[in-house]
């Protein structure tokens, strides 16, 4: 059956399963001509009925069509106008029938088939439970309607879709919160910095020399330095003695040998890169180009050696600011992963080698942490539940192993892994748009810090942060426990600056019901792990172990200025000292993007509107304070005192405690006051909850119209 062009007709069948009536033409209307059909929402599918009677669908709704159009255009016409007729009528009984809470909307569109269930714009899984965990059981109670956020792009052939846990869209949040409400709000900004797929595919059909031997040997120890200060990727005595062999033998190995080594030669190129001539290539990148062309072939029966070259490539790819195909590559080494079997135990009868068996289960936790990890930066669904793993965590070698150099502290590897599962579990928390059962906001960001607080108390005390032996390590642990809080408590922060814009005329300060003490002191731990993260960073800087390169050093750093930023307009006793930490920040990461990172190169974008809108608010609250300096007559030293905010209501809610000069994030989380918030069974956030359930909004706050997600800034 083909389409008569002439008719602009489309044929109709009956569903299978039926016989089948001689064969009829329609005419179809296309929603794309139709716009006002994409209006409707709220609309309970019915089963079709057999009387003739068609149905179009639109964004999730069934709309009952009143009658079969002829081909004529009188009939066209009057389809139509019967369709507009239904669709006033469905609007006006939705409204009539308007429920009067978030329970009554999930039992209204709940369907009675026990396999997936509306709930507005998305569908929720009996799988998909609440978002503490991967184990718990779905609930009926509800949820928070978080509406997706695409922007749409010409370059682009699709929307592309934008997670509210990335810091790109809080900062884009932060600007909307402090902009002028007499101007448009801020755009958000697309990430155009990173390595084109262009240049890449250029780069896999070139002639790569294989590098001298002494030039070999320096990059692949680079690469093991910095690739095994935070993972267990590859065994480090297979690599030397697969590198000597390739020295000596240029034709031994086969594709899969030489591509691990390639991967290891982009990394260590990386590490070893200070700084890029505008004239060179990105450093690494010609040999990560030769290791890639492994991707075109996926193998049927993969081992570890595929698994650690998609690690390798995955880990490169992030450097590159490639974040998607980052997230694609772990997947699919987890995937892999489970192929072999490598997420469950395999008994010592079957492999008897302890060296095989110990590299086994530490690929497999590098690989869950680089899906966990990489899936929390998007905001997606991680590749394995945890449920669904039994292999035993990494363990200490035994005296006498005989690779036992392969294998580095167990204890860091546990704590690693932890809090990548704890990081999933905050981001499903606070950020997931599944159902969350009968838990608010706070009690979410409660739980997520009772559980950050004890992955600190069962810290070793060589990973302690105050230890005066920590090394790289712990240093690279807790900016990602910093990062973890943060995002945590960065909601309240949020809403809390909201608060405080929105009183920023008035002189008075806010009160203690328009921000309780609770939330308060959520924002104080959400600021005191950024400028910890600040401290760690600007430490590494001096001591030589901040890489250029390094992707994730550079985003904690944008994610720590921006909660500066955010806390230099409270008011606070150190809103100055936070401003100015802010702008030496901001040059920092300025150095980072003229040296040629990719992601300072991107964030580098955020932070210059992030300035221009911080002057403007900085120069009308100037311009609001010398106003009233000249009407009421004040001291040019009373100026700075009309401003109160949150910051000068802490002095309502008592002093506050004295911390020792360089608060780490831990002690930030058993501060006495946080301590005993934490205790409460209830958190009073309830100018939160209001928020969130009154304006029927997403995590942050309700509709910006969507010109304002769709283009460019």
């Amino acid at each position: 059956m083909q389409q008569d062009p002439a008719q602009h007709g489309c044929w109709q069948q009956e569903p299978p399963g039926r016989r089948a009536p001689a064969t009829r033409k329609v005419d179809c209307i296309h929603t794309t001509d139709m716009p006002y059909l994409q209006d409707v929402v709220g609309v309970t599918p019915e089963r079709s009925s057999a009387q003739g009677s068609t149905r179009a669908k639109t964004v999730g709704t069934l709309v009952k069509a009143p009658s079969v159009p002829t081909r004529d255009g009188i009939g066209k016409s009057s389809y139509i106008d019967g369709l507009l007729d239904e669709i006033r009528r469905l609007k006006s009984q939705n409204a009539q029938s308007a429920p009067s809470s978030i329970r009554d909307v999930v039992s209204q569109i709940t369907t009675q088939t026990n396999t997936s269930s509306y709930i507005g714009n998305k569908v929720t899984t009996p799988s998909s439970g609440r978002g503490g965990s991967d184990n718990e059981e779905p609930s009926e109670a509800a949820t928070l309607e978080v509406r997706p956020w695409f922007m749409n792009a010409n370059v682009f052939r699709t929307p592309i879709l934008i997670s509210e846990v990335a810091d790109a869209a809080f900062t884009t949040r932060f600007r909307q919160v402090i902009s002028d409400p007499e101007e448009p709000q801020p755009k958000h900004i697309l990430r155009l910095n990173y390595a084109p797929d262009k240049e890449l595919m250029t780069l896999v059909k070139s002639d790569i020399p294989w590098p001298t031997p002494s030039r070999s040997r320096f990059l692949v120890e680079v690469a093991l330095k910095y690739v095994s200060r935070r993972y267990h990727v590859v065994r480090r005595s297979s690599i030397m003695e697969n590198l000597e062999q390739s020295i000596h033998n240029p034709s031994w190995g086969d594709l899969m040998l030489r591509s691990k080594l390639w991967a290891l030669f982009a990394i260590g190129e990386l590490y070893s890169t200070r700084s890029i001539p505008s004239e060179r290539d990105f450093p690494g990148m010609a040999y990560f180009a030769k290791a890639s062309r492994i991707l075109g072939l996926l193998d049927e029966r993969p081992g570890t050696d595929s698994i650690e070259i998609m690690l390798l490539l995955s880990f490169y790819s992030l450097v590159l600011n490639r974040r998607y195909s980052a997230f694609v590559m772990s997947g699919t080494a987890m995937r892999m992963a489970i192929v072999m079997g490598l997420h469950l135990n395999i008994p010592e009868s079957q492999l008897r080698d302890p060296d095989l068996r110990e590299h086994r289960k530490r690929l497999f936790w590098t690989t869950y942490i680089f899906d966990r990890v990489w899936a929390s930066k998007l905001g997606h669904p991680s590749a394995i539940q945890d449920n669904d793993i039994g292999v035993d965590l990494p363990s200490e070698p035994v005296v006498g192993q005989t690779f036992g150099a392969d294998f580095d502290d167990a204890a860091y590897h546990i704590a690693n892994l932890r809090l990548a599962a704890l990081v999933t579990k905050t981001v499903r928390s606070i950020y997931g748009q599944r159902n969350q059962g009968d838990a608010t906001l706070s009690t979410r960001v409660q739980q997520a810090l009772k559980d950050l607080r004890a992955w600190v108390e069962d810290l070793p005390t060589h990973l302690q942060i105050d230890n005066p032996d920590s090394g790289p390590k712990p240093i690279s642990l807790h900016l990602s426990f910093n990062q973890c809080a943060i995002l945590a408590t960065r909601p309240i922060l949020l809403h809390i600056l909201r608060t405080q814009v929105a009183s920023w005329p008035s002189s008075s300060p806010v009160t203690d019901a328009q921000v309780p003490a609770s939330a308060i002191t959520l924002s104080e731990a959400c600021i005191r792990c950024a400028r910890h993260s600040i401290r760690l960073l600007t430490d590494s800087w001096i001591d030589g172990s901040f890489a250029t390169f390094d992707y994730f050093y550079t985003q904690y750093l944008f994610s720590a200025l921006t909660i500066l930023a955010a806390s230099s307009l409270l008011d606070g006793p150190e809103s100055r000292s936070d401003r100015e930490a802010f702008e030496e920040s901001a040059r920092f990461l300025s150095q980072l993007r003229d040296a040629g990172n990719f992601a300072a190169q991107e964030y580098c974008h955020h932070v210059d509107v992030m300035k221009a809108d911080l002057d403007k608010v900085y120069a009308k609250r100037m311009g609001l304070a010398l106003g009233e300096q000249h009407t009421r007559g004040l001291a040019a030293e009373d100026v700075s005192s009309r401003f109160t905010g949150v910051g000068s209501a802490m002095s309502q809610f008592g002093p506050a405690p004295m911390l020792p000069a360089h608060t780490t994030a831990g002690m930030a989380l058993t501060e006495p006051s946080l301590e005993e918030l934490l205790a409460q069974p209830v958190l009073d956030l309830q100018f939160l909850e209001a928020s969130f359930y009154d304006d029927h909004q997403g995590l942050y706050w309700p509709d910006f119209s969507t010109e304002n997600w769709n283009d460019l800034a």
